[in-house]
């Protein structure tokens, strides 16, 4: 996400508007780089700030946040100095990642002090540093490595020095961008940010968007400051959104950028809009984390069915040939008066007529060479007998935690992913905790559309699956699924008459997409009325059967629009 100078200047705004005469009540530090005031004016705001190396930030939150029962010190000294304090201006640097909480303090003897709040929003290097009203520092949140020579010194006693300035272009200095622009022969997209004062390479993007980059004419150059000029009229009148990929967050901006496609989620505030980024970050990580933990068990579980199944098919394949030793003790019992000791018994096989050497051990008697081939025959059949049922319950297994496994790539919510986790559970392959086990057919939410009148239930994995199919649908509703490959469950529920084709098609292109042939084409799908779809006994969830059905070829489509 980017960051840059230019959308903290409309925090900062928000912030003076929101929170400058109001009084910091508590102070929390739930992590070791980040801190929660608790700021009171007309009513509360939490400020949430993070010096975290990967998302250092700092916004107006409504989430919940965490206050460790031991306070580190430099949440104590925070507590010990600011609480109470009123904040007095919200200053940035100009066109620098760094604001400044001026904050007006009483001491015991009632005398008015000043003390500054400094964040500095750098990446790994972000900061929280306390000083008082002459700047000297008294602590920071983090202790970075110092350079005693360096010009900047953070630490306990020294002097707190803004960063020095850099030579760049203000990016509304438009004299300046214009002398730049006629002189310039590179890609603008690559030399802007390293050209113009507190601009990202998003910044950048959204400015050029539409633009030849390539082109130096003097009236492409006029277009870029143009939309210069645009950027700033749109940060003084800003519309925040949240841009979404695919139900992810990957970018907020202050007005909607062209640049930027998805789906947009627009806010009043840019405080709300990153509130509910890192809100939706956070959540997407932790069902991401989640759902990593439990796709690694289908995955393990995959492997090691697919492993026995090879062992006991091998095993089969050995045991194809157990006749034989049957027939070898027969032979052997039958020509007693034919054997004279040796190795071997040459006789008719009067199963065949052919003639067969059989071999024997000179150790044993003729009758315990016989008994010997007659056991080798029953363990050879015992093992047949009972591996041929453990490859077919094996089979089963591994044709169901295959169906887990791609229902795992629809998996949108938690409710979704504890549905499945519940099937690992009766499987005995995770451990549920009691209250996790009980059912909930509230929490079953399979997808719902509406195909011009008709209401379309798709199942996303094999309780929603048998839920759709066994517990929504009726007798005469339209019941799909792809042909001979995994996939959702999905019924059309009938109204009076026939279903239209158009809806019988659209539903089809669902029913492909959510399957394993989501990225092929002309995908056979199979209808049939849901009287015609039984469940066997003993069968896992979501194993049907069917033999009178119609197939449709389609294309697979999610059809978001019809999205309930």
């Amino acid at each position: 996400m980017s960051f840059d100078a230019l959308t903290l200047s409309v925090l900062r705004q928000e912030f003076a508007d929101t929170l400058v005469g109001g009084k910091i009540t508590k102070l929390y530090q739930p992590e070791k780089d980040e801190l929660v005031l608790f700021v009171f004016n007309k009513q509360t705001y939490k400020l949430l700030i993070s010096a975290n190396a990967n998302v250092n930030r700092i916004h107006i939150t409504e989430m919940p946040t965490d206050n460790p029962k031991v306070a580190p010190s430099f949440c104590m000294l925070l507590r010990k100095y600011i609480t109470n304090a009123t904040i007095t201006a919200v200053n940035q640097m100009p066109y620098e990642r760094v604001l400044e909480f001026c904050l007006q303090v009483s001491d015991e003897l009632g005398y008015k002090n000043e003390m500054k709040l400094i964040f500095e929003l750098t990446g790994k290097t972000s900061n929280v540093i306390l000083t008082d009203g002459s700047y000297m520092i008294l602590d920071s949140i983090k202790h970075l490595p110092q350079d005693l020579n360096a010009s900047r010194i953070i630490m306990a006693g020294a002097k707190y020095a803004f960063f020095a300035p850099q030579n760049k272009i203000e990016p509304f200095d438009i004299p300046r961008v214009r002398e730049f622009l006629s002189s310039c022969h590179l890609p603008l997209r690559k030399t802007l940010p390293e050209t113009l004062l507190g601009v990202s390479q998003t910044t950048v993007n959204e400015i050029l968007f539409g633009i030849d980059e390539d082109d130096h004419s003097m009236v492409n150059n006029e277009l870029v400051l143009q939309r210069l000029a645009l950027y700033r009229d749109n940060l003084l009148n800003p519309r925040p959104c949240v841009v979404m990929n695919n139900g992810s967050p990957i970018e907020v901006c202050p007005f909607d950028y062209r640049s930027q496609k998805g789906e947009k989620l627009f806010f009043d505030s840019l405080n709300k809009a990153h509130d509910n980024y890192f809100y939706l970050l956070d959540k997407t990580q932790r069902f991401r984390d989640k759902a990593k933990s439990v796709s690694t068990v289908v995955k393990n579980a995959v492997s090691r069915t697919e492993k026995k199944l090879a062992v006991q098919r091998q095993t089969l394949a050995e045991t194809q040939d157990r006749e034989v030793y049957k027939q070898y003790g027969d032979l052997i019992l039958s020509n007693l008066w034919n054997i004279h000791g040796g190795d071997s018994l040459t006789c008719i096989n009067y199963y065949d007529n052919a003639t067969v050497t059989i071999p024997l051990d000179r150790q044993l008697t003729p009758q315990q060479n016989a008994q010997a081939y007659y056991r080798k025959y029953r363990k050879l059949k015992s093992s047949f007998e009972h591996n041929t049922i453990l490859v077919e319950e094996n089979s089963k297994l591994l044709e169901y935690l295959l169906t887990i496994k791609e229902n795992l790539r629809f998996c949108t919510e938690p409710d979704d992913l504890q549905q499945i986790r519940e099937e690992l559970s009766a499987l005995g392959l995770i451990r549920e905790k009691q209250s996790a086990k009980k059912k909930n057919e509230n929490a079953v939410k399979p997808l719902c559309y509406n195909l011009h009148g008709y209401s379309v239930y798709v199942g996303k994995n094999n309780i929603q699956n048998n839920y759709v199919t066994f517990r929504i649908a009726k007798a005469d509703d339209m019941w799909l699924h792809t042909q001979k490959i995994h996939s959702s469950h999905v019924i059309i529920v009938r109204k009076d008459g026939e279903i239209p084709n158009e809806v019988i098609e659209e539903a089809a292109q669902i029913c492909a997409y959510y399957s394993q042939a989501k990225a092929g084409n002309k995908i056979p799908v199979d209808y049939t009325l849901r009287q015609n779809v039984k469940k066997p006994n003993k069968a896992p969830l979501g194993f049907v059967v069917y033999d009178t059905y119609r197939t449709i070829l389609v294309d697979p489509d999610r059809h978001l629009e019809s999205l309930k």
